[in-house]
């Protein structure tokens, strides 16, 4: 006997949400299974740019910004909140990164 499992869909309630989607507290759960749970530092770098191996962050309180640098700044692309993760889409949906 197989077993199926019909994924839950990410919500997708306006515009921003679809580019930055939030995981039901069903999904949060069933990623932490295959996670750890861990706190961060203020100022904490979690990802730098241009790494080819990009881990998966799911906020479950609290806020991550994610920026680009540039020389000497840093240019704003936005902050996740609880329910939202750092990473690819891609990572969840088992589509190929292309690069």
């Amino acid at each position: 006997m197989t077993d199926t499992i019909i994924p839950s869909p990410l919500t997708l309630s306006s515009g921003v949400e679809r580019m930055f989607p939030t995981l039901t507290l069903d999904q949060i759960t069933r990623i932490a299974a295959h996670g750890q749970l861990r706190s961060i530092r203020p100022g904490e770098v979690l990802v730098e740019a241009g790494a080819r191996v990009v881990p998966f962050f799911v906020v479950t309180s609290g806020q991550v910004e994610v920026v680009l640098p540039s020389g000497r700044t840093e240019t704003f692309i936005a902050v996740h909140g609880p329910g939202q993760f750092t990473g690819e889409v891609n990572m969840l949906s088992g589509r190929v990164t292309i690069r």
